[in-house]
């Protein structure tokens, strides 16, 4: 046999079996990074729902237990009007939240306004819902606060697993409208 023949076969085979494994492995790779965003996605709006229901069970141990030591809160419209930088000023505000009012309640639309939309950037996680409401109740009776509401997550596992641990580092709570209501139905 001739060995230029079976160098040129084997050179061939070697190849045509790198090719495959590189496309094997690279389609791999592809479902692998897509699996692992649709978890990011799914972890980021898991956490924003549980942050807002523990708002609404006035929770405000595991509402601080969400944010990064560095973490901004964004209040946009009434008395609580401000930013607020780091755990204590943010712990603070919630505080005062909680003290104007004897029970909150928490709606989301998601029916025609999408909400809310998760994004993932890097090791950054953004959900935003376009409308957010808590009904809320003092002495004088229910009033409703419509927000649209950002919240950002960090990663702070910066591994390439599964692993996410996202903390929040910047919150935005937008009041849209509020009043009181007449009735409950």
């Amino acid at each position: 046999m001739n060995w230029k023949i079976i160098s040129a076969i084997f050179i061939a085979l070697t190849i045509i079996f790198a090719g495959a494994f590189i496309g094997v492995y690279y389609v791999d790779s592809s479902a692998i990074a897509k699996e692992k965003k649709q978890s990011e996605v799914n972890d980021a709006n898991e956490l924003a729902t549980e942050h807002w229901n523990q708002i609404a069970i006035e929770n405000q141990s595991l509402i601080m237990q969400q944010y990064a030591s560095n973490a901004t809160l964004n209040w946009v419209g009434g008395p609580l009007n401000g930013v607020y930088h780091g755990t204590s000023a943010i712990n603070t505000t919630w505080g005062k939240f909680f003290t104007a009012w004897q029970a909150v309640w928490f709606y989301a639309s998601t029916g025609t306004t999408s909400n809310p939309i998760v994004t993932i950037h890097g090791n950054t996680a953004t959900v935003t819902a376009n409308f957010t409401q808590f009904v809320v109740q003092n002495t004088t009776g229910f009033f409703y606060i419509n927000t649209t509401y950002t919240l950002v997550y960090y990663n702070m596992d910066h591994s390439s697993s599964y692993n996410v641990n996202y903390e929040i580092i910047n919150e935005t709570f937008k009041i849209t409208g509020s009043g009181k209501l007449s009735s409950l139905e």
